[in-house]
């Protein structure tokens, strides 16, 4: 595994963020696509580049969002569909 993917002891970060952007319902999903993108840039602007190239970060933003949506993809798929 990719030392730089998140892992499953990640889940508890994910977790209190999305407890944090579930106090926020006013927003529609594209303004918290946009927050989202918004701080990811942020993040990478602030990585010490003798440290983390922006390539290398921007390689991590590319694996991580890949391996966020089959997540999601997977977990919609295991669901079993709506049975009415």
């Amino acid at each position: 595994m990719n030392k730089h993917l998140a892992k499953p002891e990640h889940e508890v970060l994910y977790q209190d963020l999305v407890a944090l952007i579930g106090k926020h319902k006013h927003l529609s999903s594209a303004e918290l696509l946009a927050v989202a993108s918004n701080m990811l840039g942020k993040l990478v602007a602030m990585q010490d580049q003798r440290v983390l190239t922006p390539q290398k970060a921007l390689e991590i933003v590319s694996i991580n969002l890949e391996a966020g949506n089959r997540q999601v993809i997977e977990s919609l798929a295991n669901t079993g569909g709506n049975k009415h």
